[in-house]
C-alpha cells in the first residue's frame, strides 16, 4: 500500500546495536547475518514516544494485511512492521497503567503522596448555609402553596421546589440528554428578564429615597421585627441561583413596602408592580416544571442525544420520537453545545465520532428550523396547552 509522503512522515528505525557494533575490513566479505534494515514508521506531533510513532497510522496503514491476515507471515512484506506495533501497543498500555498507578502525578510523587489523593476528602461547607427573609411575600415565594382542598385554585410551585426541579434537569445532563440542557438554557434566560425587572424596579425606588434624602429627609427602610432564617441544603449551583433571586426579591417588597408606607407611591401602584413580578417568576418557574414533569417520565427518562441517530435501537428511537412530540425539536446550537447551560453535568471530552455526529445532527436541526419558520410550523399540538412550550 502506496503513502503519501507528502501528508505523512516516514522515518527509519535505528539499526540494532550490536549489528552496528560488527567491525567489517575494508576489502572482506560481508557478515553472514546482515543489519536488519531500518523499518519505517508514520509519525504523528502528539505521539507518546520520543520519536514520534503513531500507532493509530501504523495501524490505519497495515488495516488491509491484518485482515487478510498477512501481516502475521513471517515471509510477508510488512511482518517488521507489524510485529513494532504490537510492540508499540504493549508499551503504549504499560505507560498508561504506570500513569493510572500515580494518578497522573510527577514521576518525583512517592506512593504516600500519590495515597493522599485517594483519601482527600470531598469539600463540604464550612457553616451551615441560611436566608434571612424579611416579609410574607418573599416567604411565600420560597415555600409555595399547594392546592387547597375542595378548590380550584392552581398551586403556587415556590422556590424549594423548584431547587429539586433544576436540580433532576441538571443532573439530567449528565446523561447527555438534550432537552434538559434546553430546559435550564431557556430557565436561566428567562430568569435574567427577572433579574434585570427587579434591578430596575430596586434602582428606581433607591433613587427616589436618595433624592429624598439630598433635600434633608432621611427616610429609612421597613424590616421585619422577627425575620425568618431558612436553612438552606440545595445540592446543584440552580438551587442557590433561586435563593440569589428571592433574596434579590424580598429587598425589592422591603422597598415597595416602604415607598408605599412613606407615600412616595400610590397603594395601587405598589400593588400592581409586586402582582405583574410575581406572575413573571411563576410562569417562568411553571414552565421548567413541565419539562422536568414530561423529562422524567418512564418513556423517556433515559433519552440521550446519541437516541436521534440512525440505526439505534427501536426503543431509543421511541424515546426520540416522543421528545419531539411533547416539545418540538431541540434548536440546533443547544443540540450541538453551542449553546449550553451555565452549569452542567456533561463530560467535557467528546470523541471525534460524537463531534462528527453533532456536527451532523446540528446540520439537519438548522435545515428543519428554517423551514419551520418559512412555513410557520412553529404551532403546538392540539394538547400542547399541558406541555412545555418550546418557541418561548
Amino acid at each position: 500500500m502506496a503513502t503519501d509522503t507528502k501528508s505523512k512522515t516516514l522515518r527509519p528505525q535505528a539499526t540494532s546495536a550490536a549489528a552496528a557494533a560488527v567491525p567489517v575490513a575494508p576489502g572482506a566479505p560481508g557478515p553472514l547475518i546482515a543489519a536488519p534494515l531500518g523499518a519505517e514508521f508514520l509519525t504523528e506531533p502528539n505521539s507518546p514516544f520520543p520519536d514520534g510513532y503513531s500507532i493509530a497510522k501504523e495501524r490505519a496503514f497495515l488495516a488491509k494485511d491484518i485482515e487478510a491476515g498477512l501481516a502475521e507471515k513471517e515471509s510477508g512484506r510488512l511482518y517488521d512492521r507489524y510485529i513494532e506495533l504490537l510492540d508499540r501497543e504493549d508499551r503504549l498500555e504499560t505507560m498508561r497503567r504506570r500513569y493510572e498507578q500515580k494518578m497522573g502525578a510527577d514521576h518525583e510523587t512517592t506512593v504516600e503522596e500519590i495515597s493522599g489523593m485517594r483519601k482527600i476528602g470531598r469539600l463540604v461547607d464550612e457553616e451551615v448555609d441560611q436566608l434571612q427573609v424579611h416579609t410574607l411575600e418573599a416567604y411565600r415565594l420560597f415555600l409555595g402553596r399547594r392546592r387547597e382542598p375542595g378548590t380550584e385554585a392552581a398551586p403556587i410551585i415556590g422556590g424549594k421546589k423548584m431547587g429539586s426541579v433544576l436540580r433532576s434537569l441538571w443532573l439530567m445532563t449528565g446523561h447527555d440528554n438534550p432537552y434538559a440542557d434546553w430546559a435550564l438554557v431557556r430557565h436561566e434566560h428567562a430568569m435574567r428578564e427577572v433579574q434585570d425587572r427587579l434591578k430596575r424596579e430596586i434602582d428606581a425606588a433607591q433613587a427616589i429615597l436618595d433624592k429624598q434624602q439630598r433635600r434633608g429627609l432621611s427616610l429609612s427602610i421597613v424590616r421585619s421585627e422577627n425575620p425568618m432564617v431558612l436553612n438552606l441544603g440545595f445540592r446543584s449551583p440552580y438551587g442557590y441561583g433561586v435563593v440569589h433571586m428571592v433574596s434579590e426579591y424580598d429587598w425589592f417588597i422591603r422597598l415597595m413596602k416602604t415607598m408605599e408606607r412613606k407615600s412616595l407611591r400610590t397603594d395601587d401602584e405598589v400593588r400592581k408592580a409586586v402582582s405583574e413580578m410575581n406572575r413573571l417568576i411563576r410562569r417562568i418557574w411553571n414552565e421548567t416544571s413541565r419539562f422536568d414533569r414530561w423529562l422524567a417520565q418512564e418513556e423517556i427518562r433515559d433519552l440521550c442525544r446519541s437516541d436521534f441517530a440512525a440505526g439505534v435501537p427501536e426503543d431509543a428511537t421511541k424515546r426520540a420520537q416522543f421528545a419531539v412530540e411533547v416539545f418540538g425539536p431541540v434548536p440546533a446550537d443547544v443540540f450541538t453545545c453551542a449553546i449550553k447551560p451555565t452549569h452542567s453535568r456533561r463530560h467535557l471530552r467528546v470523541s471525534p465520532e460524537e463531534r462528527k455526529f453533532l456536527a451532523h445532527m446540528g446540520k439537519q436541526l438548522a435545515q428543519a428550523e428554517v423551514a419551520a419558520n418559512d412555513g410557520d410550523a412553529g404551532a403546538l399540538p392540539a394538547d400542547g396547552a399541558d406541555r412545555a412550550n418550546p418557541q418561548q
